[in-house]
């Protein structure tokens, strides 16, 4: 309605000047070459559209991009690297690395590296040639983050020169948090690398409680991932509690729910072994993966030495249970001995088993089932509906 009334409006006050055109020259020639001219400017003006309408039409081309029919032709995702078959980290896309504060993040990530360059290390394999990887380190001083280059020559055994022409590694500890964002976009143009890995995602916003700026972070990295058909792995802390798994603040929440893969890095205790499982995917899960430090501080292959660890933890778990059993069977006995010794040694089992009932708190046929037991085992014995103490079992020498 407003937009027809503004045309009208338009029309109205042009058609106005053209009569006044006419009654100031006469209807002559030049007069009607003049009011041609402005019919012309009238109509341009009219049939111009307006900005609300050009607001739309770029919003309805959006949606035309953006709609996916059953015939939108959708390349197959391409992955970086797999475990045993599985691939991970997909191209054009965000993914996320979580653990407590030491618990081996880093270490992984020079494991994926290694293998990336190598072709293969461990049970990770590389499904690219000739990778290129950006590495931002925000965390370590530059020691530790040199430290990243020299354990992964040791892992592959490659040359300085093949190492430092398919990696990009920058230490951006001292780097203003404003800084990093933009640092990216330029790497990314001047580099093109297929694997982006920011070891610090926490460095890129002033606080990882801020929902606002965690998200424009986020969205910020999804378009990068796609317009520069990269896998850009982002790290950060789960939060303290031990039994809690998630990543901290609106960040984390935000980093998890736009991740295409999240893997959690876990030290088992009391070793150096590091597993790293998938705590999230959208599609396959990753099969689980351990390393480790040896003697010499070298990282190596432990899925050998985490499954001995699981065994014997498995074997110590079940005695402590068994041990438990047998001390809980043994009050148990202590308890019905007790009674014996107070009757004179001597009490039918009707009465024995309606006095257990109440001491062990256990239903007459649980208590049953003890008796049972002990008769067979012979610390107990029965004769006449009577049940003593056998005489190769001592009585206790006071109650309890």
């Amino acid at each position: 309605m407003g937009y027809n009334l503004q045309k009208t409006k338009i029309m109205n006050a042009s058609y106005k000047e053209i009569g006044n055109v006419q009654q100031t020259e006469g209807l002559t020639g030049q007069v009607n070459s003049q009011v041609l001219a402005v019919a012309d400017i009238v109509s341009e003006a009219v049939n111009q559209p307006t900005a609300e309408e050009q607001a739309k039409e770029q919003l309805r081309q959006v949606l035309r991009e953006t709609r996916v029919r059953t015939d939108t032709e959708v390349p197959p995702e391409e992955y970086p690297l797999s475990v045993d078959g599985k691939g991970i980290f997909a191209l054009r896309d965000i993914h996320a690395i979580k653990a407590k504060q030491k618990a081996g993040k880093t270490t992984a990530l020079k494991v994926m590296i290694a293998a990336l360059l190598l072709g293969g290390v461990f049970r990770l394999k590389s499904l690219l040639e000739k990778p290129r990887i950006v590495f931002f380190d925000t965390e370590q001083n530059r020691t530790d983050t040199k430290l990243i280059l020299e354990d992964v020559a040791q892992m592959t055994g490659l040359p300085s020169d093949v190492i430092d022409a398919q990696v990009a590694l920058h230490s951006l500890r001292r780097i203003d948090q404003e800084l990093l964002l933009p640092l990216l976009e330029v790497v990314l143009e001047d580099e093109k690398p297929q694997v982006v890995m920011l070891d610090g995602i926490v460095e890129f916003v002033a606080s990882f409680n801020d929902e606002t700026e965690s998200k424009r972070l986020i969205k910020e990295l999804l378009k990068l991932s796609d317009e520069h058909n990269c896998a850009i792995i982002c790290v950060l802390h789960t939060n303290k509690a031990d039994e809690d798994h998630n990543m901290r603040g609106h960040l984390g929440t935000m980093l998890a729910q736009k991740s295409a893969t999240v893997l959690e890095c876990v030290k088992e205790k009391g070793s150096s072994v590091i597993t790293v499982k998938c705590s999230e995917a959208r599609h396959e899960e990753m099969p689980e993966w351990s390393i480790a430090f040896d003697a010499e501080g070298h990282i190596v292959d432990a899925d050998e030495q985490r499954r001995q660890l699981l065994e014997q933890r498995k074997a110590e778990l079940l005695q402590k249970r068994q041990d438990a059993l047998e001390k809980e069977k043994q009050e148990r006995l202590e308890k019905c001995l007790h009674i014996l010794k107070d009757r004179g040694g001597v009490v039918s089992r009707k009465q024995l088993t309606e006095i257990l009932v109440n001491v062990l708190d256990r239903k007459r046929p649980t208590v049953s089932s003890y008796i049972s037991e002990w008769l067979k085992e012979g610390g107990l014995v029965e004769f006449n509906g009577m049940i003593h103490v056998s005489d190769n079992l001592a009585l206790p020498f006071s109650p309890r």
